[in-house]
């Protein structure tokens, strides 16, 4: 039988879903990378999964120019891999790749915050409060995507707070493979009760306008998330490489249940 990642159709419905919709008003580039990386990112595509542009751009309508751009711009970030002579495939994740962005992420993190809490807004500490509230809703529901979404909007809108537009963009490019081994396994409730918690001293020390403490909450929190990702990145680095196909996690389901916590381990 065909290995799933040599599957044209598979590999499509992973990518666009069950209802693919483009806005020709605006660049398909930008949109086409925004698919593909996502579904990397979040494991409907697993390492060395196969590419298929012309059946991509086949499906989509479109000429294969955007998705050979979109692709180019994921090789940039080490998503993708294109071999001239091979095909294209989605990259692997490498461990020192993985240890060197959480180090990225905590270096960049800890110092922005500081600043953060110095100029931080009362609207933006609402705006927190909305998040972590969403957070917490999609955790009760266990809805593993929506929660590490909603963490990393937590995050985000911390940096935006410190206006560091640059911070921002190198931490959402580094905090890629992190997010790869996030989004492989089953969130355990109290996991994501922990990074609730965690999260709320970060809130309450920003509000406080405490830099001190918002920087030692924050370290704590990406140490803790880091000892614990590493532990599943070891217990599965035959599928980050790519060398394992038992294992398919996210991507082995369909469009209509992503986003659930529901796969055997």
């Amino acid at each position: 039988m065909k290995p799933d990642r040599n599957d044209p159709q598979l590999f499509v419905s992973r990518v666009l879903g069950s209802d693919p919709v483009l806005d020709r008003s605006k660049p398909l580039p930008a949109q086409i990378y925004h698919l593909l990386r996502q579904a990397i990112v979040t494991m409907q595509l697993n390492p060395m999964d196969v590419i298929f542009e012309r059946v991509l751009a086949d499906t989509l309508g479109i000429s294969r120019t955007p998705v050979r751009e979109a692709l180019l711009q994921l090789a940039r970030e080490d998503l993708v891999l294109i071999a001239a002579q091979s095909g294209t495939y989605v990259a692997p994740v490498r461990r020192e790749q993985f240890v060197e962005s959480a180090l990225i992420r905590r270096v960049l993190e800890t110092a922005s915050i500081r600043q953060a809490a110095d100029i931080i807004t009362d609207r933006e500490v609402e705006q927190l409060r909305t998040i972590h509230d969403a957070h917490k809703r999609a955790i009760a529901r266990g809805d593993a995507v929506a929660a590490i979404a909603y963490d990393n909007a937590f995050h985000e809108t911390v940096s935006r707070a410190a206006k560091l537009p640059k911070v921002l963009q190198l931490v959402a490019l580094a905090r890629a493979p992190i997010d790869r081994v996030r989004h492989i396994t089953v969130r355990d409730p109290d996991v994501g009760q922990d990074t609730l918690t965690q999260h709320e001293r970060v809130l309450d020390a920003l509000a406080r306008r405490d830099p001190d403490a918002a920087e030692a909450a924050l370290r704590r929190h990406l140490d803790e998330a880091f000892e614990r990702q590493q532990k599943e990145f070891d217990a599965r680095v035959a599928l980050f490489s790519g060398s394992d196909t038992t294992d398919r996690g996210p991507a082995d389901r369909g469009p209509a249940d992503r986003g659930t916590t529901d796969r055997p381990d």
